[in-house]
C-alpha cells in the first residue's frame, strides 16, 4: 500500500534513495522538533505528504517491552538513558490534499498498554498512504520484542536481549551487545560488529556480516536459506569463524585468510575454517552464493 524510502542511517543498504517528503504547512502545529524523526525519509507517490509525532515512556521495570507499530510500519532501536524506555511515534501520511494529510498524521495516536507499545488510530478514510515509525531509546540491559510487517527494524548501540522478527523488511544489528535473536522473512539482515549470543536467521533474503578488531566475544550464529551470504573479516582475525553452504553455491573468496583456512568441499557442502578453535562465529547459506572479503 505504500512505499517507505529510508530509515536514515539504519538500512540504506537495503533501502534505496532518498526522496525527501513535501513541505508541511507550517500553520498546522506539526511535533517535528526533537531529532528522532527529523532523519526519517519517506515518499507518498504523487499524494500530498503530513506527519506529526506521539511520544510516551515507560519504566524499564515492565520487564520485556513489545512493540508493534500498524502494517507498514518500522521500529528502531537506540541508545538511552536513565530507567526508562522513550518512545517516539514517527508518523507521515499521505491524502490528495495537504489538509487531508494532516488531518491524518494528527489522528494516530501511540498506545502504551503496560509492556505493550503500539500505534493506533490512522484516519484511512483521509489517509491514501501511511506509516508509523517506532523509535526507542533504551537504557542498558534492556529486554525488547520487535516485530514488524513490511518495515525495518534497526538497533544500533545498544546493550540487552532482543528478539526482532520482520516479514517483507530489514533487520540491521549495529554495534549490539548482549543476547539477540533475529528472523526475516523476506528480507535481509545485517550484523556490523558486536559481542555476545547472536541467533540470526533470514529466509529468501540475505545475510552481510561485518566482523571488527580481532575476536567475537561470545557465539554468532547466522543462517541464510535460499539467499547469499556477504562476510567482511579483518586480517588475522583470531576468532575461530565457520562458513559453509550447500555443494552447488558459487564462492568468491578475496581475504587472505581464504588462501590460509581450512576448506572441506565435498559433494554435499563446501566450507571453509578460519581462525583459531574453538569456532564461534559460525554462517551458512543454502542456496546462496557466498562471498568474503577482508576489511
Amino acid at each position: 500500500m505504500f512505499r517507505i524510502a529510508a530509515l536514515a542511517g539504519l538500512v540504506a543498504c537495503a533501502l534505496g534513495p532518498l526522496s525527501s517528503p513535501s513541505p508541511i504547512d507550517q500553520s498546522r502545529r506539526v511535533d517535528l522538533e526533537a531529532a528522532d524523526c527529523s532523519d526519517i525519509n519517506m515518499t507518498m507517490g504523487d499524494y500530498e505528504t503530513a506527519r506529526a509525532a506521539q511520544r510516551g515512556t515507560v519504566p524499564a521495570s515492565v520487564g520485556t517491552l513489545e512493540v508493534r507499530p500498524d502494517s507498514n510500519g518500522g521500529v528502531r532501536i537506540e541508545r538511552g538513558t536513565g530507567a526508562t524506555y522513550s518512545i517516539t511515534a514517527c508518523i507521515a501520511a499521505g491524502a490528495r490534499t495537504r489538509a487531508e494529510a494532516q488531518a491524518a498524521a494528527d489522528s494516530v495516536r501511540l498506545v502504551i498498554e503496560g509492556n505493550r507499545v503500539r500505534a493506533a488510530g490512522m484516519d484511512t478514510s483521509r489517509a491514501s498512504n501511511w506509516s508509523v515509525q517506532i523509535i526507542v531509546s533504551a537504557p542498558d540491559g534492556s529486554s525488547i520484542d520487535a516485530e514488524t510487517s513490511n518495515g525495518p527494524i534497526g538497533v544500533k548501540g545498544v546493550s540487552g536481549t532482543f528478539v526482532l522478527r520482520a516479514t517483507n523488511g530489514p533487520i540491521a544489528l549495529d554495534d549490539v551487545n548482549g543476547t539477540v535473536q533475529a528472523r526475516a522473512s523476506n528480507g535481509p539482515i545485517s550484523v556490523a560488529s558486536g559481542r555476545g549470543q547472536f541467533d540470526v536467521e533470514t529466509s529468501n533474503g540475505p545475510i552481510s556480516v561485518r566482523l571488527d578488531g580481532q575476536r567475537w566475544d561470545g557465539h554468532l550464529d547466522a543462517r541464510a536459506q535460499n539467499g547469499p551470504l556477504t562476510l567482511t573479516v579483518p586480517p588475522n582475525y583470531q576468532s575461530g569463524v565457520e562458513v559453509s553452504s550447500s555443494d552447488h553455491s558459487p564462492w568468491n573468496c578475496r581475504a587472505e585468510a581464504c588462501r590460509t583456512g581450512n576448506r572441506d568441499w565435498d559433494d554435499r557442502s563446501r566450507s571453509i575454517r578460519i581462525g583459531a578453535d574453538p569456532v564461534v562465529v559460525k554462517l551458512s547459506t543454502v542456496n546462496g552464493p557466498v562471498t568474503i572479503n577482508e576489511r
